[in-house]
């Protein structure tokens, strides 16, 4: 699906292509939006606005890691976000940005592009701030999932540390596996863009306007905040993950322990049931009356005996 807004300043907003249009020439601001584009849609890249072909390739298969790539009068940008739904993940939001035009290339669709493209459909006069305040805007709440996405984590991962002194259990270690590589791919992510929002930022990038800077300035600096966060978030899933092995370990030492206690009080009790079962023809105690119980009596007393050693020792 492709959304297109033409912005003149003295003609005001078209949503469609006039023949003989070229977004690089005149005085009309251009955003086109693709979502999950068709072939032939990217292919409109190549063809009206002359993009690299290896940047119209990196839309149909978006890469894994944000980055930047710079043209002559134009910069392709390959960012983040996160997708909150019934599991969070990460997709791709890939921008084309030049002087007077925007694209945006993405495979599933963003709420918080949807919202901007309304605001931006009701208020075309917002064209005149620019089209990096359109990627600023767009910057803002790309940036906004993360920090859901952090505050949710934290709140699951303060549930799992409580499960772990309850109920440890292999259910919990996933989770708290699964909370850990997430914190370790998410730390990669916003180390790129951070390094994409520094560029951005920088008084060489010409394609960011001087009074526009500080905004991604700004940007940059929430981006500082989340890779602290990230960096918490992992130090509490590591945190979490020994204190699941100590007390796993502990609980095993403790049922070792016992088992130990167990096999050492009956160790001399089988010695003595071993004795009397070798079955030799002449063994006094074999014709006593009262000979089986008084083994069992001093079997049970030997029992009580090295039990009451062991608790005075601590070993139980």
């Amino acid at each position: 699906m492709q959304r297109l807004l033409i912005f003149h300043p003295q003609q005001g907003l078209k949503e469609s292509l006039e023949p003989g249009f070229r977004p690089r020439q005149g005085e009309e601001f251009v955003w086109l939006d693709l979502v999950r584009p068709s072939p032939e849609e990217l292919d409109l890249l190549t063809e009206l606005f002359h993009f690299h072909p290896l940047a119209v390739e990196d839309c149909r298969r978006p890469h894994y890691r944000p980055g930047i790539a710079q043209y002559d009068e134009y910069a392709f940008l390959t960012l983040r976000c996160v997708k909150h739904g019934k599991g969070s993940q990460t997709v791709a939001l890939n921008v084309f940005l030049g002087p007077r035009f925007i694209v945006t290339v993405h495979q599933e669709s963003l709420d918080f592009v949807d919202d901007l493209w309304q605001q931006y459909h009701r208020d075309a006069e917002l064209f005149k701030k620019g089209v990096d305040f359109i990627l600023y805007s767009l910057l803002e709440p790309l940036t906004a999932t993360f920090f859901t996405f952090f505050d949710r984590t934290e709140d699951k991962l303060e549930h799992l540390e409580e499960a772990v002194f309850h109920r440890p259990n292999r259910q919990i270690l996933n989770q708290v596996f699964t909370l850990r590589r997430q914190a370790i791919k998410l730390r990669k992510i916003l180390g790129a863009q951070r390094d994409i929002l520094n560029l951005l930022s920088h008084p060489e990038f010409k394609l960011i306007k001087q009074e526009n800077r500080v905004f991604f300035l700004d940007i940059y600096n929430e981006m500082l905040r989340l890779i602290d966060q990230v960096e918490t978030l992992h130090d509490l899933a590591s945190s979490t993950l020994e204190i699941y092995l100590s007390l796993t370990s502990n609980r095993l030492n403790e049922i070792m322990k016992v088992l130990t206690v167990i096999t050492t009080i009956m160790m001399p009790l089988s010695l003595i049931a071993g004795i009397y079962g070798m079955n030799f023809r002449y063994m006094p105690e074999l014709e006593w009356r009262y000979g089986y119980f008084a083994v069992l009596g001093f079997m049970f007393f030997l029992a009580m005996v090295m039990l009451y050693f062991f608790r005075r020792k601590g070993w139980f």
